[in-house]
């Protein structure tokens, strides 16, 4: 198949050669006239051939590479391919008895703009660029014969798609009509609100967070802040924790809390040994009394602060009243777990702003673990902008 030339500044090539998925606007010569997110042929300034992309000509991510691979077909096939391969590595690398993983991470895994989740028999993608939503049949038919899932739903409806001028695209079934997903993770067994869950139903990528809750929580009282549909209050539950309580905004979520407590056989009903609480975290720090304490354990895990350049500064003070709040709570021999899926914020900066909360609550702190993103979730190094989530495991002195 032939596509359009588009032809590099001198110079301009040796990202590419280094592994970096992108091309900026101000990298290129030479562009054909196309459509927002077609398929188009990449050469150096020396007219040496680098791959195919697709490209958005007004777009500063102005190319995304698919492949080094200038002759290639991009098709079915091709996307197949690459989904066997990735499942594979992926699978070699999961705990036992797991069976919810990221199958396709974007740039991370080759193919910019394209997410692809697994939860046991259900397959969920989303599509955030111009140039993955011109291949959407070409993915569906792929997903279908590399995986051939009673489930294949689109969860398009993410607001990232408007940058390139796309719509948020409407839920949509490309086999199969279920809206939850049964899945395991260690064993542990969930259900993934794949129609109308946060991100394609469930918060994957902080499985090892979750995993040494297990091991930390034994003979612990924990709060769960920002607790969703409970998945670290499952695993410290699971872990021994002496009580766990789980503190949401949504009623909704802290009901599938509920739900996965019963299927793991351990009982939501027991006051004794679970809360569910309906509160703004924020709100409920600030009262002295937190209902269910004192805790020894406190997982904090909030969502995005930081989306854009210029929520920066905010999204740093947010943090830092946040974190300070929670060593506040904490007598010696308290952990907190923190986390930031901020891209924005860096790891020295999220290390900075947890020194500046522990300073403010007076509280020495020592570093247990630092974790990252999981292995279903990778890094590439030569694209560090997909380096994203931070998890600091903190002990009180």
């Amino acid at each position: 198949m032939t596509f359009p030339t588009l032809t590099l500044r001198p110079g301009k090539d040796a990202p590419i050669r280094g592994g970096h998925p992108w091309i900026f606007s101000q990298a290129i010569a030479r562009a054909p006239r196309v459509e927002p997110g077609e398929i188009v042929r990449i050469e150096a300034a020396d007219h040496s051939p680098l791959g195919l992309g697709t490209y958005h000509p007004t777009m500063d991510i102005a190319v995304r590479l698919l492949t080094t691979d200038p002759s290639a077909t991009i098709d079915a096939r091709w996307f197949a391919e690459r989904f066997r391969e990735r499942d594979a590595w992926k699978r070699a690398r999961l705990p036992a008895q797991t069976t919810g993983y990221r199958v396709i991470h974007a740039e991370a895994d080759g193919l910019p703009g394209l997410i692809l989740d697994r939860y046991g028999d259900a397959c969920v993608f989303q599509l955030h660029t111009a140039g993955m939503d011109r291949l959407r049949a070409d993915i569906v038919q792929a997903i279908g014969l590399v995986f051939s899932p009673a489930t294949i739903l689109e969860r398009s409806d993410v607001e990232v798609r408007t940058r390139e001028g796309l719509k948020d695209t409407p839920v949509l079934s490309h086999a199969g009509d279920a809206v939850e997903a049964p899945f395991l993770e260690d064993g542990i067994r969930f259900l993934a609100d794949i129609k109308e869950g946060q991100k394609t139903g469930f918060f994957l990528d902080q499985r090892e967070a979750r995993r040494t809750v297990g091991r930390l929580a034994r003979n612990r009282r924990v709060l769960n802040l920002f607790g969703y549909t409970g998945a670290f209050s499952i695993h410290a539950a699971k872990g021994g924790a002496a009580f766990v309580a789980t503190v949401d905004i949504s009623r909704r979520a802290l009901v599938q809390a509920e739900r996965h407590f019963a299927m793991n056989d351990l009982s939501p009903s027991d006051e004794t040994k679970t809360l569910f609480l309906e509160a703004d975290v924020l709100e409920l720090l600030a009262d002295p009394e937190t209902p269910g304490g004192p805790y020894d354990l406190i997982i904090c895990d909030p969502p995005a602060f930081a989306k854009s350049e210029r929520h920066l500064p905010q999204a740093i003070r947010a943090y830092t009243t946040l974190n300070q709040a929670c060593f506040e709570r904490l007598s010696p021999g308290g952990i907190l777990v923190s986390s930031s899926c901020s891209g924005r914020v860096t790891e020295d900066m999220f290390r900075d702003l947890l020194r500046l909360a522990a300073g403010r609550a007076k509280k020495r702190v020592r570093v247990i673990e630092w974790l990252t993103q999981p292995a279903d979730h990778p890094e590439l190094l030569s694209f560090p902008e997909g380096r994203y989530l931070k998890t600091a495991i903190l002990e009180v002195l």
